[in-house]
């Protein structure tokens, strides 16, 4: 491991953010894992680019807002000011209320801070993770803010339980979620299984091998991993 690590280099990305790789190549991020997964989930599915900036947009101030909030304890700004949506605003300040009713979990004085890179070797392929907020008493929490439907698409369930592996293996933390529906706030401990490790290796045994697949062919191997590993839902509505 000590010789890998002396091979590891930082490159700045576009987020000004700095990111691993080893031996001239990047290191996997989740987004990447999962690349095949959304192909397959969305593939009839035309989402027009607009809609997907401006979710993307919502996600990216609902998680400055409520890491700034554990930070510093300021509270939301007005809808106006934010420039979201209603739905986001309402599922920011029903994470708040629930942050501040659960202070003893999540506490800002064990916050180590927000974005914070951690990566790992695993099976010789070298991981990283930016994680959203991350506690000294050895816990990570992973913030979403998918609607509630979400939990039903296999798919979808097995991509959201692959990111939350990831950032336990980078970090080697306990992993939380905190998922924020705009109906109610669930947290919960994510527990890892040997199921889902195999779905993992597969995973990555996929991507390894994508451009020798068709996307029948992967959407068939995809298939085999949903049968032998069934994603149980992550929050309960």
């Amino acid at each position: 491991m000590q010789d890998k690590e002396e091979k590891i280099e930082f490159k700045e990305r576009e987020n000004g953010l700095l990111w691993p790789y080893y031996q001239g190549k990047k290191a996997w991020s989740a987004s990447s894992l999962i690349s095949i997964l959304k192909q397959i989930e969305y593939e009839d599915k035309k989402i027009p680019i607009f809609v997907l900036q401006k979710a993307a947009k919502n996600g990216k101030l609902f998680h400055e807002i409520i890491q700034n909030f554990i930070q510093s304890g300021s509270d939301l700004p007005n809808y106006s000011d934010l420039k979201i949506s209603t739905k986001t605003g309402e599922k920011l300040k029903e994470t708040i209320e629930f942050i501040k009713r659960n202070n003893q979990v999540i506490n800002a004085k064990c916050f180590l801070g927000s974005e914070r890179l951690h990566y790992t070797f695993y099976k010789g392929i070298l991981l990283a993770a930016y994680v959203d907020l991350e506690f000294n008493n050895n816990y990570i929490v992973e913030l979403k803010t998918n609607n509630g439907s979400m939990n039903e698409s296999p798919l979808t369930l097995l991509a959201f339980q692959i990111q939350l592996l990831v950032q336990h293996l980078c970090s080697g933390k306990e992993v939380y979620l905190l998922w924020s529906t705009g109906n109610g706030v669930t947290f919960h401990k994510f527990s890892i299984s040997n199921k889902l490790l195999k779905a993992f290796d597969i995973l990555i045994d996929l991507l390894k091998k994508k451009d020798d697949y068709s996307l029948i062919e992967k959407r068939k191997i995809v298939e085999n991993i949903l049968g032998s590993y069934s994603p149980e839902k992550l929050i309960v509505l």
